[in-house]
């Protein structure tokens, strides 16, 4: 992503605007990768412990949290599907809860076309926080949203679409800049809504998401989100570091 090199500049607005813009048009597949949330398939069995990754040619380790288990039998080309659908991004992780697929489930994301992030963490994920907040912060992500709504409904040959997203940015700390959504997905057999919540980071020096959806209504709530892909964010680690 050509753009992502913009945010070394803070003191450029034009910079700091396509920095937000890039970073919420992923946070915006992100989400549209939940499409086919709705999708009935056999049970995911328990997987290896330490899930291997690679970013930019650079080797990740990521642990596989207890509960939780990779793609394996028919998941496997369903989350492929998925994965697809994210125009912008790679999926590099797909975790669900343990004899589940698309009801509680974590991915983790890079831009297809990555680049290094030149600057401390700290300092980049201070200036995303900052331009979320501003009126054309939440305008990109709106738009950012719409967009990624399209590319559902083409990519599913409409036969998925999302409705009624509302995405907000609910916080900082030190590992994640955090954003919330709630949307419909809609398909053949009727709505429903999901709950998701997004970590952007910097791991090694390469922006990644952490994202953690869940059926709404199933007790899973957004504090536990945030707790989860936190938590996951910190356990990536460089290979052999």
């Amino acid at each position: 992503m050509t753009c992502l090199i913009r945010v070394i500049y803070p003191n450029h607005a034009a910079k700091q605007t396509g920095a937000a813009m890039i970073g919420m048009r992923y946070v915006a597949l992100a989400f549209a990768a939940l499409a086919l949330a709705a999708v009935p398939v056999a049970a995911a069995a328990q997987g290896e412990a330490v899930h291997r990754f690679t970013v930019s040619g650079k080797a990740f380790t990521v642990p596989v949290p207890q509960g939780y288990c990779l793609p394996s039998g028919g998941t496997v080309a369903l989350a492929a599907k998925v994965a697809s659908l994210d125009t912008m991004n790679l999926t590099h992780a797909n975790l669900d809860r343990c004899g589940t697929f698309g009801e509680d489930y974590v991915h983790i994301k890079s831009p297809r076309r990555p680049q290094p992030v030149p600057m401390p963490r700290a300092q980049f994920l201070a200036l995303l926080a900052r331009e979320l907040q501003t009126a054309n912060g939440q305008k990109l992500v709106d738009d950012a949203i719409e967009n990624a709504g399209r590319d559902v409904a083409k990519g599913t040959n409409n036969e998925v679409q999302l409705d009624n997203a509302v995405p907000r940015f609910v916080g900082q700390d030190d590992n994640c800049v955090y954003m919330a959504l709630v949307s419909d997905v809609v398909g053949a057999l009727g709505a429903i809504k999901i709950r998701g919540v997004i970590c952007m980071t910097v791991v090694g020096g390469e922006f990644m998401n952490v994202n953690a959806y869940a059926i709404e209504g199933r007790g899973t709530t957004e504090a536990q989100l945030k707790a989860r892909v936190r938590a996951i964010a910190l356990s990536i680690a460089a290979a052999g570091a």
